[in-house]
Order: C-alpha cells, then structure tokens, then sequence
C-alpha cells in the first residue's frame, strides 16, 4: 500500500460526533477524495453544525492546504498542519500505512469473507487493537488517542487495504465513534491543481 501511486478513499463517521479542534459544535461527517503519493490530496468534506450541513472542498500539495470557505466558496490558505489534511492521513511514510505496520496489536484473522455492498470479492477480514496516539496527532484530535478497536478488510492477492473499521472505546451509556475507510482505484493518479485565491 505504502508503494501506491495513488487511489481513491471515502472516510465516513457513524455513532458519537467527532467535534473539530477548537470548535465544539461542528463536527467531521465524512471525507471523499483522491490521494496521489507522496503529498497531494483533494476531498470533499461534509461538517455537521446545529441546524445545518457545511459542504467544503480542500487541497494539500506538497505542504501546503487550502480549504473553501463554507458560506462564500471562496479558496483560502492555511497551516499544513490545519484542518483534516488527507495528505497528511496517507502519507506513505507517517500516515496509516506506517501506522499500520507498527502501531497494530492483537491480530487476528477471521477468514475469507465477503462484504454484503462488495459482492463477488473474497477478502480476508482481520482484527486487531490500533495504539490511538500517532493517528490522533494525524487527525488533529478527532481520532483516539485510547486504544482503538480495528478490523480490516484485505485482498488474498494483492494485499491492498480495502476497509477499515476503527472503533473508538465509549462509556457503557454512551454511543461510540466508528470511522469507517474504504480505498479504491489502486494506482489511479487524477491530477491536482493549486487553486486560484485573487
């Protein structure tokens, strides 16, 4: 996976909201875009604040981000370090593919099965405990840092990551966060463009 020129990735949060980093009443929904190795992503973000649903664009290329405003459209640039980068996610080298080689516990390997919106494909399934620190500094504070309950989903031949399913530990009254990562079009490179700001 950490050899991938590229692919094609949809990050979607069901159960407890994930709240931004210093903004407490929106929260993370989902992320759909394209990563190209071994620094460019582009995705859309959905957020989810009182009342309403903020649809925003972003941008990373070789450092550097940019998000659209969520009421005027409009490009703007910030910290690389800022908001929930993609690059930054599955950069090959100190994203979730090295998080997945070192930071993984506990493994075990169900068997072949077959996901009922994956139909026709044979994947091993595996589970396993994810040490939360590294991938909550990746996500800027929305995923861990307590250890997380994982279970992925593989192809026999290649070996590329097809799903993974993160759960985060909750109280017994509570309902947990679950982030749930599904990658395809293995080696696909989409062009990404710096966007315009007047």
């Amino acid at each position: 996976m950490g050899r991938l020129a590229g692919f094609h990735f949809l990050i979607e949060r069901t159960g407890a909201p994930a709240f931004l980093p210093g903004v407490e009443s929106v929260s993370l929904r989902r992320v759909e875009g394209d990563f190209i190795a071994p620094d460019k992503a582009r995705a859309a973000v959905r957020l989810i604040a009182p009342g309403v649903i903020l649809d925003v664009q972003a941008i990373s290329t070789e450092g550097h981000y940019w998000e659209t405003n969520p009421v005027s459209g409009a490009w703007q640039a910030y910290p690389a370090e800022q908001g929930f980068n993609p690059a930054v996610l599955f950069a090959p080298q100190s994203g979730i593919p090295e998080i997945l080689r070192s930071d993984l516990t506990r493994l075990t390997l169900n068997g072949v099965v077959e996901l009922e919106d994956l139909p026709g494909l044979k994947l091993y399934e595996i589970e396993g405990q994810l040490d939360g620190r590294r991938i909550f500094e990746l996500s800027y504070g929305l995923i861990g840092p307590e250890t997380i309950a994982v279970r992925l989903w593989i192809e026999p031949e290649t070996f590329y990551l097809r799903r993974m399913s993160m759960a985060e530990a909750a109280a017994p009254d509570e309902e947990p966060t679950v982030w749930l990562v599904d990658l395809w079009d293995f080696g696909q490179v989409v062009e990404i463009q710096t966007p315009e700001i007047p």
